[in-house]
């Protein structure tokens, strides 16, 4: 694989493939790169999570909230990568700059992968599609109920409070699926077989998507 791949990944893979290779040196900051990957997301307005890079002045934003005193240029040079004036930059790059890493160490890193990591990734997709269809409902509803009046803001304003606490039996099994074949993860990385970064992404993945399960059925609190 060409770092020019791993760049043109969405955020969260970008990020993922960093702490696979980095996991000895920077899986304590795992925390922080999950949170910086959710604000890169919001700064790509255009994107959003499909996104891979940032443009100059999104890049700037985000340099500010971290305060990096440095351009986009200057940032692409010290990493010495291919076309150092080209005035995007991959989330990748922040983080390798960040933890002064190479690309050169990176591309010599192994992500590794299995089965067991394979299919619980594949459950947690399923997680993310069910909880897209209720943030999505959520919004909608959302809008009818500002801009409307009436009954119909009324109406809209009721079915948000039942969405918001309806007991969501798609969402449910799906997460009872992910759970069990996170754990099957779980017991693969324990024996050495499943990269340590995938694996914290998908347990951090499953911690959020249970806030939007009931607290007395094993939920947790936003």
């Amino acid at each position: 694989m060409q770092f020019s791949e791993v760049t043109a990944k969405v955020y969260k893979d970008q990020a993922i493939f960093f702490l696979n290779a980095f996991w000895a040196e920077c899986g304590s900051e795992a925390e922080y790169i999950w949170k910086t990957c959710g604000l890169v997301a919001e700064l790509d307005v255009e994107n959003g999570v499909a996104g891979c890079k940032l443009d100059e002045f999104q890049a700037h934003r985000l340099f500010e909230k971290e305060n990096l005193s440095m351009s986009v240029t200057e940032m692409r040079q010290k990493l010495k990568v291919t076309d150092p004036k080209f005035k995007k930059i991959a989330y990748i790059e922040f983080l390798l700059h960040k933890y002064q890493q190479t690309i050169e160490e990176l591309m010599k890193r192994p992500q590794g992968t299995n089965e067991a990591l394979v299919k619980a990734q594949k459950a947690m997709e399923d997680v993310q599609v069910e909880i897209k269809k209720i943030e999505d409902k959520k919004k909608e509803l959302e809008k009818k109920a500002a801009s409307g009046s009436g009954v119909a803001a009324m109406r809209a304003k009721n079915e948000l409070d039942q969405l918001c606490s309806a007991d969501k039996t798609e969402l449910n099994k799906a997460l009872l699926t992910a759970e069990a074949q996170v754990r099957k993860a779980q017991k693969a990385g324990s024996d050495g077989d499943s990269p340590a970064g995938a694996l914290w992404w998908l347990e951090r993945e499953l911690t959020e998507a249970k806030k939007y399960k009931p607290q007395k059925k094993g939920g947790i609190a936003k």
